[in-house]
């Protein structure tokens, strides 16, 4: 459908034509229509059969819109959260009551709001094995945010963005509203393969490269220093953007320095707090390059404006008091005791994990 090989309004088989001419059941084929119509990509008429459609509509949501029963959604990664998280928040809560600057409740201008979130955010970095200056950095309204925002500023419509070929969900539906192209490369049990970043950038127009080094999802892969390093080389050979996801690294124990460590002249860094710490924590920090600071700015202030001011300082406090590292080490030690459970359930099961992980595969 994409490739245009079906047409708008082309009829497809019926479930018990293409089942078999596949060789599967009607059941899998019938699964696989109903997906079709999810997407919006197919409609089915009673009597008349299933059609491409001629308008795709809007997806749905990919997570269930409300709880249903005992059904457990497993869509939506996010970070263990028990009692103690929404404790700690509360407390948080009130202690900006008590000491909320007026800068972060009446202010619009981000530079009046931000410079000692900034300070802060530089501290977090270093923990995170990446050395950056305030001026460089945007807080951002989580990680979603901060990849578009980067997106953006490296991508104009029409360009192409090279990426692993089993990698970041939000990057489909990103690169059709924001109108740049997604190029799918290689992977093996290290990441991204430099030399297939390397093919695709002789052979296409490839403006940036974006990674998940750590602990990608959904493949959980942890890439190595020697790795991240080639690809910055990579990428500094044919002069393209670097753009970093790395908001699981800081659950990674003794993980390698991030790729923008490598490459820190074109490497847009993102990270954020809301899959190590807890969900309500919607902050991040986006680390630009002198060359893309500009551009970052401005794109920042038309699709966010600037970060919730009052989220920021409280991250800003979990930063300084030890709050958010002490989540992190919480939280990396609840999903070693999860991991452990599910390599016994799984046991005889060929699947890839890491302890320190959020998800296997």
């Amino acid at each position: 459908i994409h490739d245009g090989r079906l047409a708008n309004g082309a009829r497809l088989p019926t479930h018990r034509r293409l089942a078999d001419d596949l060789k599967l059941s009607v059941q899998t084929v019938s699964r696989a229509y109903e997906e079709l119509i999810r997407r919006g990509l197919i409609s089915g008429e009673i009597g008349r059969g299933s059609f491409v459609q001629t308008q795709r509509r809007e997806p749905e949501p990919p997570y269930l819109p409300e709880r249903l029963g005992e059904v457990i959604d497993l869509s939506i990664l996010k970070p263990v959260c028990e009692p103690m998280h929404l404790e700690r928040l509360k407390q948080a809560l009130g202690w900006l009551a008590e000491n909320l600057p007026s800068s972060s409740a009446l202010s619009f201008r981000p530079n009046m709001v931000f410079p000692r979130h900034r300070a802060v955010a530089v501290e977090w970095l270093r923990l995170c094995g990446l050395d950056a200056s305030p001026q460089n950095v945007s807080l951002t309204n989580g990680a979603t945010a901060g990849m578009t925002v980067a997106l953006m500023s490296v991508a104009p419509p029409g360009s192409t963005v090279a990426t692993e070929a089993i990698g970041h969900h939000t990057l489909v539906p990103l690169a059709r509203y924001l109108g740049f192209n997604l190029e799918g490369l290689p992977i093996d049990d290290n990441g991204l393969i430099p030399e297939a970043l390397d093919e695709a950038c002789r052979l296409s127009d490839i403006r940036a490269v974006f990674v998940q080094p750590s602990v990608i999802n959904p493949t959980a892969t942890l890439m190595d220093a020697r790795r991240r390093e080639e690809i910055a080389a990579v990428a500094r050979k044919h002069d393209i953007a670097i753009i970093e996801n790395d908001v699981l690294g800081p659950l990674v124990e003794d993980r390698p320095p991030p790729v923008a460590a490598f490459a820190p002249e074109r490497t847009l860094y993102v990270t954020s707090f809301t899959k190590i710490t807890v969900p309500g924590l919607r902050i991040g920090y986006l680390a630009a390059p002198d060359r893309y600071v500009a551009a970052v700015a401005n794109r920042h202030l038309v699709s966010n404006w600037m970060a919730t001011p009052l989220v920021a300082e409280i991250a800003t406090k979990w930063v300084t008091d030890g709050t958010a590292m002490e989540l992190v080490h919480w939280q990396r030690a609840a999903l070693r005791r999860r991991q452990d459970i599910a390599a016994q359930v799984l046991a005889g099961v060929d699947y890839r994990a890491r302890r320190d992980g959020v998800h296997v595969w």
